[in-house]
């Protein structure tokens, strides 16, 4: 018999966009899948679609449906412990496989144990048509490795692409300690349990872009998170220190164009933490470029 897959769908308020990627599912041609749908909450009439599904579709369908708003991570979370599969295939509710997906990321896992996460080429696209869609990732680009890689490039794979093997999952799920951007540290501590991260050169998926997921306040609290993901890595694996510090230095680089009054002192900090030269470039390029930088 082939192998159980738990498709995770995490949702809030996305009625307009989650017809579209349940559909994307129900196409696929991977027959023994189970839908888990953790919905955090949501207002706008989901819960009502979804118990139609559910209907049409007996013994199919999983629903988590939050009465109040738990957050993001939590949200995860639900989805997370409900899912029973050999493999799990994480997907925003407003983002869209493309067809032969799970089955191409399952062979691929059961050919290749050592595999802990496989992602794959995804389709990036804006939901108003105001801007081209293009591709996140290619063969030249794309990167594979172990714990080791997932640190020091950050979460790279792309989650709504990503299939993780379940046996290697973090046995606490996503650290409710981040409460927005916790999916970084999730696919490090898989690794943590063994086993690499690789890439399928194909196009199996597609990320929506819209108002409500490319937030600066978001972004900004996202970058947070990943730097308090970093202290509590120095905890659970002081033998990465180096490369632990290095995405520590990295990450506070980059929040001096999130934060532009504190742009210089966000671009000390990353120099204090980690001596790299992309810091050192950085920093000369402020002292001598200060006027165009600081508009």
């Amino acid at each position: 018999m082939i192998p159980l897959v738990s498709i995770a769908i995490v949702t809030y308020n996305q009625k307009i966009y989650l017809k579209e990627c349940i559909e994307s599912i129900l196409d696929q041609d991977y027959s023994n899948i189970e839908i888990i749908v953790a919905d955090d909450g949501s207002t706008d009439g989901t819960h009502e679609m979804l118990h139609d599904y559910d209907q049409k579709h007996p013994g199919l369908f999983v629903l988590h449906l939050a009465v109040k708003n738990l957050g993001i991570t939590k949200n995860h979370n639900v989805a997370h412990f409900s899912c029973n599969g050999t493999y799990i295939a994480w997907i925003g509710g407003d983002d869209l496989m493309l067809p032969g997906k799970i089955s191409k990321q399952v062979a691929f896992m059961e050919a290749n144990p050592e595999c802990t996460l496989l992602y794959h080429n995804l389709d990036v696209f804006y939901s108003d048509g105001n801007q081209d869609s293009y591709l996140l990732n290619s063969k030249k680009n794309a990167k594979e490795g172990d714990i080791k890689t997932m640190i020091k490039y950050g979460s790279f794979n792309g989650g709504c692409s990503t299939m993780l093997r379940r046996s290697r999952a973090p046995q606490y799920g996503f650290d409710e300690r981040l409460p927005i951007a916790s999916d970084w540290m999730y696919w490090v501590d898989a690794l943590g349990n063994g086993g690499e991260i690789r890439y399928l050169d194909e196009v199996l998926g597609r990320y929506r872009r819209h108002a409500n997921n490319v937030t600066s306040q978001n972004n900004y609290n996202g970058y947070i998170d990943h730097l308090n993901s970093c202290n509590i890595l120095l905890t659970k694996y002081p033998y990465l220190q180096k490369i632990i510090l290095y995405r520590y230095s990295e990450n506070l680089r980059a929040l001096r164009y999130k934060e532009k009054a504190n742009y210089l002192n966000w671009l000390k900090a990353s120099f204090r933490v980690g001596l790299n030269n992309k810091s050192l470039v950085a920093l000369l390029l402020y002292f001598f470029s200060f006027k165009k930088i600081s508009k």
